[in-house]
């Protein structure tokens, strides 16, 4: 249980922001949290709680934003890493589980015959855009989603010249008829279409595809002879073995994966069809980290166990019961939210059309989570790992009908 003491965490930013921009850059940042509530540092994290500096336990909702699958301080998944780095891990050329992670991942990804190997889940839809439009010879995006901070992606963002943005037109989601008229005015132009199977917008609920939406836009990537990405990044590996392309049946042309790969360890992928695929001979992709095996070796160990374990079976049950138990609270309180529609991926949003207030009452709610131990984000959808079990989802119903309370008082 938090102690709901922060002095630590105030006095490392003190100094952070002595020597680094705002002290806590990105999404980090205090003021994407509720201020004074939440701890600023952590010191470190255990199955399926962290703790901060100052020594707060928190019942982790976040999970560092989607990696820890399996839970912090996994030690099969740590020992993997441990041996590999023993041998040693940044050598000039790379090592056996470069070929072997590759094949693994083959094996799972209906579209996965080749793969190329990163650091960050931005880094592998780059790449694809890049291997799209090397491939096709094109020069026009269309995107839909969150795919990463580099300026192909970030249309008006201080620092990106739109002379970058200006062959990257944005989508919305579940609208066939949009891309379909994008497509259209772009005839013969379009390189790639990327989006996330599933949206997850920053500050949105989670909204799942149509019921024909992603096969109208694999139609539609066939007919304009187009490639099709699959963002996969945060579903990949949670939702299914296999993702959302799994788990709705439509086979993208290249996919991005990362996150929950790994347990933790920074390493993405961009798998894809062959043909696709060798369009990297055309181009330039490198990096110095980018075969480095130590996280390869992470990864290979989390798919170990979540080939072995039913990790995702038992993460779909609690999920289930933590929903279930959600809509009873926002039943009997009356809490102006919306429920996410995947268990695994839990998520009470404040829409700012369902009440007047809405950021007042978010920021109590999640405030009295923080102070009660419970590490959940106000606007960002959270995660469960393997270690969450009966107890956690008890604690986590208990801290969010106290909250409902505090936020509707």
């Amino acid at each position: 249980m938090a102690k709901n003491t922060r002095l630590e965490s105030q006095k490392l930013f003190e100094r952070a922001r002595a020597v680094i921009p705002g002290g806590v850059p990105g999404i980090r940042a205090p003021e994407n949290f509720v201020e004074d509530a939440y701890p600023i540092f952590l010191a470190g994290g255990s199955g399926a709680y962290v703790t901060d500096v100052d020594g707060n336990d928190y019942l982790d909702m976040l999970l560092g934003y989607g990696p820890m699958l399996l839970g912090h301080a996994c030690q099969e998944v740590d020992h993997a890493a441990n041996t590999r780095q023993q041998a040693g891990f940044c050598l000039n050329l790379p090592q056996p589980e470069l070929v072997m992670l590759a094949e693994r991942l083959a094996e799972l990804h209906p579209c996965a015959e080749q793969s190329l190997f990163f650091k960050t889940g931005s880094d592998a839809t780059s790449a694809a855009i890049r291997l799209a439009r090397t491939h096709t010879g094109r020069d026009i995006v269309l995107r839909c989603g969150y795919h990463g901070w580099h300026d192909w992606c970030l249309e008006g963002d201080a620092g990106v010249p739109a002379a970058v943005t200006e062959s990257v037109i944005e989508f919305g989601y579940n609208d066939p008829d949009q891309l379909r008229d994008l497509l259209l005015k772009y005839q013969g132009q379009v390189a790639g279409v990327i989006l996330t199977p599933v949206g997850h917008d920053f500050d949105a609920q989670i909204e799942p595809p149509g019921a024909h939406y992603l096969r109208d836009v694999r139609a539609l990537a066939d007919e304009h002879e187009t490639v099709l990405i699959f963002d996969e990044v945060r579903t990949g590996f949670r939702l299914a073995m296999g993702g959302a392309q799994e788990l709705y049946g439509v086979i993208p042309d290249l996919t991005a994966l990362g996150k929950a790969m790994s347990n933790g360890y920074p390493v993405s992928a961009l798998v894809g069809r062959r043909e696709i695929m060798e369009a990297a001979r055309r181009t330039f992709i490198s990096s110095t980290y980018f075969p480095n095996g130590l996280s390869m070796a992470a990864a290979l160990a989390t798919l170990e166990i979540l080939a072995r374990e039913p990790v995702l079976t038992q993460i779909a049950q609690v999920g289930q019961q933590l929903a279930t138990g959600l809509q009873t609270v926002v039943d009997e309180t009356g809490l102006p939210v919306t429920l996410s529609p995947y268990p695994q991926m839990p998520f009470l949003y404040f829409d700012r059309s369902l009440a007047s207030d809405q950021d007042q009452r978010r920021d109590r709610f999640y405030g009295t989570l923080a102070q009660q131990g419970i590490f959940a984000h106000p606007r960002h959808h959270g995660f469960l790992s393997w270690r969450h079990g009966q107890a956690e989802i008890e604690r986590f119903l208990e801290g969010v009908s106290n909250a409902a309370r505090s936020a509707l008082g």
